[in-house]
């Protein structure tokens, strides 16, 4: 059952602002639902207030403005994929769009809500009953790690198939307040940290993602258990130009997305290596680390022959 809380219906971003400085953290924003909606049935997140966005008109969009494309926060999943844009210029962004739960969900989501949603640990994800019967980790406040016994810290993993596709596309992103607005790069939005995993300052909304306008060649894998419905257990990001230019990224085995800059395909097969040794998972979700590991060679070397058999033809 849903906790008790006030509904609020702001129609413009002013309202939600002096609503957000009203009632600080005891606020939750509500744009797709289906990530915070499960959080709060499990306890995970008691907000006094949920903030809706359904009355908001402005905030959903993806259009071109100069050499870039901009896609608004809240636009869903669904609309993202099937703008033509997407799947002609952004292969990796279109695969990560669809790899995304299921058709109902990515008629929900939000492109927003993908990106910022928290980091998940098979020990802290679970009903209150569970949680309760441990010590309180990092996550609930607590001292210790459940999952890695003795740890110092929390190793809660991000687990969003948006953020890393952006990333390789070199994507960044608009956050706007009361006082200002901002533009920075989408990977500096991580702290590293997966008790709190991002440095969004108090007050912020995430507006808008900004991804430079060029056709790219590229991909997205992801390791999971279901195919329709599960979140990413370890994920491969790519991008590049015509000239081999780009990024590969690593999410799901960390509390942020791991990014590799490479300037040449020859280059990119040794940065796979790097990736492959660099990946440090941990055991706080299903299949083991070292399977998970491996995977993110698999993968990346899987994207790298069809990256390069696409250039080709």
């Amino acid at each position: 059952m849903l906790p008790e809380f006030e509904y609020k219906r702001p129609e413009n971003l002013k309202e939600t602002f002096s609503l957000l400085s009203q009632y600080g953290e005891e606020a939750a924003l509500l744009a797709g639902g289906t990530d915070l909606i499960p959080r709060m049935k499990m306890g995970l997140k008691q907000p006094k207030v949920i903030l809706s966005f359904s009355a908001m008109n402005g905030l959903s969009y993806v259009r071109q403005e100069g050499e870039t494309l901009k896609i608004g926060a809240f636009t869903t999943i669904d609309e993202l994929q099937r703008h033509p844009t997407i799947g002609h210029h952004y292969p990796v962004l279109y695969e990560a769009a669809m790899s995304i739960a299921s058709e109902t969900i990515r008629l929900m989501g939000t492109v927003g809500g993908n990106l910022m949603q928290d980091t998940r640990c098979i020990e802290y994800n679970q009903s209150q009953e569970w949680r309760v019967s441990s010590k309180a980790c990092f996550k609930m406040g607590g001292g210790v790690c459940n999952a890695v016994k003795k740890g110092k810290r929390c190793f809660a993993t991000y687990c969003g198939d948006l953020a890393p596709a952006l990333i390789s596309l070199g994507a960044s992103i608009c956050l706007e307040s009361k006082e200002d607005k901002r533009e920075i790069p989408l990977e500096n939005i991580f702290t590293g940290n997966g008790e709190s995993p991002f440095s969004i300052r108090r007050g912020e909304l995430l507006k808008e993602m900004i991804v430079p306008l060029s056709k790219t060649i590229g991909g997205y894998k992801k390791l999971r258990l279901r195919r329709s419905i599960d979140y990413a257990l370890a994920s491969i990001a790519m991008s590049s130009n015509q000239e081999g230019m780009g990024r590969l990224v690593v999410g799901a085995v960390g509390p942020s997305p791991k990014t590799y800059e490479f300037s040449s395909f020859n280059q990119l097969g040794s940065l796979i290596e790097k990736a492959y040794e660099d990946a440090t998972p941990v055991m706080n979700r299903p299949l083991s680390p070292l399977y998970r590991k491996r995977m993110i060679k698999v993968m990346s070397e899987g994207l790298l022959g069809s990256m390069m058999s696409g250039r080709s033809e």
